[in-house]
């Protein structure tokens, strides 16, 4: 099992959930036929992130039920019954992909989610643990304990920076760093006074993959709606760009 995370640093709101899920449920669909479980999607954010109510399907659906949350607080003795599985069917056959969130913001010690991570390799047995984090403060629990890390980026000097920082920090393997949310008509930094894509590739070390922005993705995301799932990338050149990002994706880590 290969663990990956989509780091953005402290910096929030450059879409590294969108990508991540995206993505998730890309591979999910590739790798459907070569194990049961292909991805589990570990949704770190308190008090139920995004990701987790895209997967929930309803943002009333987390009430009462067992979270990540519960087994940190001490009150699950087994973390996998903090987890649960959405299933899709298509003409091709059904894929899956098993989740968990928390509910609320408790501290996570490195100890306990290294544990969440062995019982999920050991039961599950996995290809890839995708984690999903907030923005990261220096002594995330997270660091050390994944493969990857997938910077994602938007136009903008500070969300570039704050995340050439925390990548070290982190740990792991940096893959292709990702422009998210840009713009064509406005491809130049006036502080750099180059193009975006030079200024991420100058703080990474490699060209980025961009995602342009596109108000149909944004539309799907308020419907609480996947949004590979429900937009073709010939009808929407961010989905097509996130199609591409998993196919590398499945080649580097599949």
């Amino acid at each position: 099992m290969k663990k990956i995370i989509f780091l953005s640093g402290t910096k929030g709101g450059t879409g590294k959930t969108t990508l991540a899920l995206n993505t998730s449920v890309l591979l999910s669909y590739l790798w459907r036929e070569a194990t049961h479980y292909p991805v589990v999607y570990v949704d770190l954010t308190p008090n139920v992130g995004t990701a987790a109510l895209i997967l929930l399907g309803d943002v009333l659906a987390s009430w009462g039920r067992p979270s990540l949350s519960d087994y940190v607080a001490g009150r699950l003795a087994e973390p996998l019954r903090a987890f649960y599985i959405r299933r899709w069917n298509t003409e091709k056959g059904a894929f899956q992909i098993v989740f968990t969130f928390m509910t609320q913001d408790v501290p996570l010690s490195r100890r306990q989610l290294e544990y969440v991570f062995s019982v999920v390799e050991s039961r599950l047995r996995p290809r890839l643990l995708v984690v999903d984090a907030p923005p990261l403060a220096s002594d995330s629990p997270v660091a050390g304990l994944v493969d990857y890390v997938v910077p994602v980026v938007t136009p903008d000097v500070t969300a570039i920076e704050a995340t050439r920082r925390y990548q070290d920090a982190v740990g792991g393997a940096r893959l292709k760093p990702v422009l998210n949310m840009y713009i064509p008509s406005y491809p130049i930094s006036v502080l750099h006074s180059a193009p975006w894509e030079r200024v991420v590739e100058n703080a990474f070390g490699e060209p980025p993959h961009v995602v342009p922005y596109d108000r149909l993705v944004q539309a799907v995301r308020q419907a609480l709606e996947v949004e590979v799932l429900k937009l073709k990338p010939a009808e929407s050149p961010a989905v097509k760009a996130i199609v591409e990002y998993a196919r590398y994706l499945s080649t580097r880590v599949g």
